[in-house]
């Protein structure tokens, strides 16, 4: 089954696979979201199957389009943000009750790699790249997001791809435990048929408990609502600046970067 032609489900049985559909690039634009959310609610309405992650095309996805990166997300309202079907898939893949496996066949990209955060666990192909852009666009990551990275990439390298905006390869990701296996590519659907026979041999019931309390443990921790309107007008402010105006400009000009030396 598709939904308009950006999203395959397809059930193999022990577990059901969505496929993003919309190559080379799989971009994360509003009609994929929404199908991404429309399918995660009818799977977990239909008792939540486990979950495995891929995508068609020489990309997992770039993220979003730098040329629409919507304004809504850094809204200081956090309903408006919340809203967005980008935070709205986020949260359902958080809520899912069965285990999501991503496989990863190509470069992620900014949310592309929040939204592979939110998988349980990751199989990567070799020379496949992951990275997070934003400071080199002039914009703050939301507070959710950068937790999700932190605990998915460990504190030292989330650190360093936020702050240079520089990739890593899957080995990179890899050793810090963003991965829990690295293959050259033609052994990506072996191994991920593996590992999801592997984890389809737990009780339904052990699994999703497990996973609940797992996402109990990373999710519930709060800021005070000070820091929570801090960070929401920091990231309001970056997408309305100048440097947000001349960094997208120069990338879909294909220019360097603005900010830095020559």
């Amino acid at each position: 089954m598709s939904l308009e032609k950006s999203l395959e489900i397809r059930d193999t049985g022990p577990w059901t696979e969505l496929i993003l559909d919309r190559p080379p690039r799989n971009v994360l634009d509003v009609p994929l979201l929404c199908a991404l959310r429309d399918a995660l609610d009818d799977l977990a309405a239909a008792g939540g199957p486990l979950l495995l992650l891929r995508a068609r095309g020489k990309h997992f996805s770039t993220g979003y389009d730098i040329a629409d990166i919507p304004a809504e997300i850094f809204d200081e309202d956090p309903d408006v943000r919340a809203a967005h079907p980008f935070e709205q898939v986020m949260a359902r893949l958080v809520a899912y009750p069965s285990p999501i496996v991503a496989a990863v066949g190509g470069d992620a990209w900014g949310g592309a790699v929040e939204l592979l955060a939110c998988a349980d666990l990751r199989i990567g192909v070799e020379g496949a790249r992951v990275g997070l852009p934003p400071v080199r666009l002039g914009l703050v990551y939301s507070h959710t997001g950068l937790r999700r990275l932190l605990r998915a990439f460990g504190p030292a390298l989330a650190r360093e791809m936020l702050l240079t905006g520089e990739a890593v390869d899957t080995s990179r990701a890899l050793g810090a435990g963003f991965f829990c296996r690295v293959v050259p590519p033609a052994e990506l659907d072996a191994m991920a048929n593996a590992l999801m026979t592997n984890v389809s041999r737990g009780g339904p019931q052990a699994l999703r408990g497990t996973r609940r309390v797992l996402h109990l443990l990373e999710e519930t921790e709060t800021l005070p609502m000070a820091a929570l309107a801090e960070i929401a007008a920091l990231r309001h402010a970056a997408r309305q600046s100048e440097d947000f105006a001349a960094a997208q400009a120069a990338f879909l000009a294909r220019r360097p970067s603005p900010f830095g030396p020559a």
